[in-house]
């Protein structure tokens, strides 16, 4: 692989995207990415950057899809509908979206002559597990649809590995902390958000356990990834990445002493029933061992830089941060036209 392949990244303007692709640029990478742009857009502040193409369009349509993948060595799959809330507020598109496409996509890329494709998996594929922790030879019991296809997409993407075509399936726990497209639906960053906006913080359940990973470590895993002259034994491998395993109950409490200390505070925590059942702790040793990658980022970390651009006035324009469409995908996958009719091509 040369020193400085030509990168594509589906979804790169997402939450873990704004996060990963100025880190691939700051490498000296050239980085295209291929965006529906239906969300916030957070790489604003690159969109003038020399090595960086942004390219307006949908995964299902797959004559982009092909124009896309052209003189691209490393493809990133991060573009999806996530969390299950979201793709059940409309099933149909969100499997078109999360897996109907992805044979196309995969294929397409070894066609052209990609070397090298690194799928964005979960963590959540473990379902529901009562192992004291999950690692990646525990056997995948998705519960919900968004998790089943999760699980399919990398069988897809296995059976296409070759000597020429590596391929790495990423199963990230929930992710957490700051981005420029921010998300507050996620375990510590709506726990945080409520502690600010509503001065309490309410927690559903809180038996389950949920492990985390902060988004510049996940940003720094994915960078690893695409560095690595070869992927070695990870090669056609899933691969765990979470850093923390806490119960939703002691994440709150995490929560709760950071907003308190920064703000000098006593917020409250409210408990409610729950029927979210999944809970499972990772084992993510494997990324430490195989890849000598070393977590650095805490929870708390993830806090504290809410609490940091809550402080400077980054939500100020917000009536309700726990409401409002620009900070949660569910609210925001409501407002707008899914169809892919306006785009040039066949769609997949």
């Amino acid at each position: 692989m040369t020193k400085c392949p030509r990168i594509l990244v589906t979804g790169g303007m997402g939450y873990i995207g704004a996060r990963l692709v100025p880190k691939l640029l700051a490498a000296g990478y050239s980085v295209r990415v291929l965006d529906a742009q239906f969300f916030l857009n957070g790489l604003d502040q690159f969109v003038d950057h020399s090595q960086l193409e942004l390219v307006r369009g949908d995964i299902r349509n797959s004559s982009i899809v092909d124009r896309s993948l052209l003189g691209i060595e490393t493809v990133i799959h991060l573009a999806a509908v996530a969390n299950d809330p979201s793709f059940n507020s409309d099933p149909q598109v969100s499997r078109a979206i999360n897996i109907d496409c992805l044979p196309h996509l995969m294929r397409a890329a070894k066609r052209v002559g990609c070397r090298r494709f690194i799928y964005a998996s979960s963590a959540s594929v473990y379902g529901i597990n009562d192992e004291p922790v999950v690692d990646e030879n525990q056997r995948c019991v998705p519960v919900t649809d968004y998790n089943r296809y999760k699980a399919d997409g990398e069988k897809i993407l296995f059976d296409l590995t070759d000597s020429s075509f590596e391929t790495i399936a990423v199963r990230a726990a929930t992710v957490c902390g700051w981005s420029p497209r921010q998300r507050l639906d996620l375990t510590v960053n709506i726990l945080t958000a409520s502690a600010l906006a509503h001065g309490k913080i309410t927690v559903f359940g809180g038996n389950q356990y949920r492990p985390n990973v902060h988004v510049s470590d996940l940003s720094r895993l994915y960078t690893l990834l695409v560095q690595r002259e070869s992927l070695g034994p990870l090669c056609g491998r899933a691969i765990n990445v979470g850093y923390e395993n806490h119960t939703v109950a002691e994440i709150a409490m995490q929560v709760k002493d950071v907003v308190d200390r920064y703000f000098a505070l006593n917020v409250p925590i409210i408990t409610r029933a729950s029927n979210d059942v999944r809970s499972y702790r990772l084992d993510s040793r494997l990324v430490k061992h195989e890849l000598g990658f070393e977590f650095v980022y805490t929870i708390r970390d993830a806090v504290l830089e809410i609490c940091e651009r809550w402080q400077s006035g980054w939500f100020k324009d917000s009536a309700d941060v726990l409401t409002d469409p620009r900070y949660h995908n569910l609210q925001n996958m409501r407002s707008f036209d899914w169809s892919v009719a306006s785009l040039s091509g066949p769609s997949c």
